[in-house]
């Protein structure tokens, strides 16, 4: 597995080079380092060895072929690997372009403003390895094949090989833990823990959204119910597609699966995707009243990355504004971000709905977040997405932990 360093100016490039060599190339899984100096070339080339390659860094401003248009080639060559854009351009620029990869499905790792620093480097590849992504710092590089196909994956669901990993939300307020989002995982036989962008897809065009959901869910709510002792009676969120509000039995099926394990609805969270909302809604809307009738409740997921129209935040009936981590990492130190999370927060406050801030990774981030009034956060400063098994006893570590994370 290589590196491939697209950029039209050499200085950049040897710059570069020197920088990843002196952090530990080999240690982190990867055999050399290839440069293009067009991204045409570049993309001629992962499309004859894609799987040569685990690592992209491109620049945005090159003639020919520029950033944008190497990103959209680069989503037609179905490239796995990870993808770092890094340009002189106005960081608002730079910001557009990451989100418009990310919405493409590329695995983008961040940006970086030119000339690019050995801190600035760092920082972006070690926020890879502490999101437990694998390698010294990046996923790809030593993650083996993960392509599937939908019988093995059907039977994976069925025989039990779907887990739950739990990441916690905690009170920005009070610093209490009131829940934990379920984050479904591939316990693999032979390839270990396999993430979920590897096998959402398949999961959604092979028709498997039912039952993959219906696992995550039987899992989330005896899980919870084995916590509450130690807790105190925490909520569990789980995030759901459109396809499993296309059923109105929905809601039945789902009261159904609570009583069995015997778990309060109301303590229950359904999480949908703002990027994922029904344009044509009256049978979402017939559910999901019906499931907040029940004691279910609404969060919309990744807001502010969507287009969502104010009517349907008025119509329908959410709970919670979760803030993508797009706008939340960076936030302390960058006007434009601040500026969008002020207007959810304001927004939130004036639906009376929770506000969660996602991707909370640093201190200085959680204490902007605070100074703004968000209400409840979740990230790697807390923690990273756990097994089951290990939630009581980070439970319990959590009173000391919090000193440290919040001091208070």
């Amino acid at each position: 597995m290589k590196i491939l360093i697209v950029d039209d100016d050499d200085f950049t490039t040897r710059l570069l080079q020197i920088q990843l060599r002196a952090m530990g190339l080999k240690d982190s899984g990867y055999a050399g380092i290839e440069s293009s100096s067009s991204g045409a070339d570049a993309i001629e080339r992962l499309a004859l060895a894609p799987a040569d390659f685990g690592l992209v860094f491109c620049d945005l401003r090159m003639p020919g072929m520029d950033g944008v248009e190497f990103v959209r080639h680069l989503v037609a060559t179905e490239f796995r690997g990870g993808l770092v854009l890094i340009s002189g351009a106005e960081p608002r620029v730079l910001q557009m372009v990451e989100q418009l990869a990310r919405q493409q499905g590329l695995d983008v790792l961040g940006s970086l403003a030119k000339p690019v620093t050995p801190g600035s480097l760092r920082t972006l590849l070690q926020g890879r390895e502490s999101a437990g992504l694998g390698g010294k710092w990046a996923d790809c590089a030593t993650q083996p094949g993960t392509t599937a196909d939908a019988a093995e994956l059907e039977a994976a669901i069925n025989g039990g090989e779907i887990v739950n990993h739990y990441q916690p939300k905690i009170d920005l307020r009070t610093g209490a833990v009131v829940g934990m989002e379920a984050l479904a995982r591939w316990q693999h036989p032979e390839r270990g823990i396999v993430a979920p962008d590897d096998f959402l897809p398949l999961v959604e065009s092979a028709g498997l959204v039912t039952p993959l959901t219906r696992a995550v869910l039987v899992n989330a709510l005896q899980h919870a119910c084995s916590w509450n002792g130690a807790g105190g009676g925490l909520d569990v969120a789980v995030n759901v597609s459109l396809a499993s509000l296309g059923r109105l039995d929905f809601p039945d099926r789902l009261a159904g699966l609570a009583a069995e394990a015997g778990f309060p609805l109301e303590r229950l969270v359904l999480e949908l995707s703002e990027s994922r909302l029904p344009t044509e809604p009256r049978a979402q809307l017939d559910i999901l009243s019906r499931l907040r009738l029940k004691g279910v409740r609404l969060a919309l997921d990744d807001f502010g990355t969507g287009f969502t129209k104010l009517a349907q935040l008025r119509d329908m009936p959410f709970s919670e504004l979760k803030i993508d981590r797009a706008f939340v990492q960076g936030v302390a130190g960058d006007a434009s971000r601040r500026a969008i999370v002020q207007a959810a927060l304001a927004l939130a406050r004036e639906l009376d709905v929770e506000t969660v801030a996602e991707g909370v990774d640093n201190a200085e981030d959680l204490a902007c977040l605070r100074a703004l009034g968000c209400g409840m956060f979740q990230g790697y400063l807390v923690a990273e997405p756990m097994p089951a098994c290990d939630v009581v006893p980070w439970l319990d570590a959590w009173p000391t932990l919090r000193e440290g994370v919040l001091g208070a």
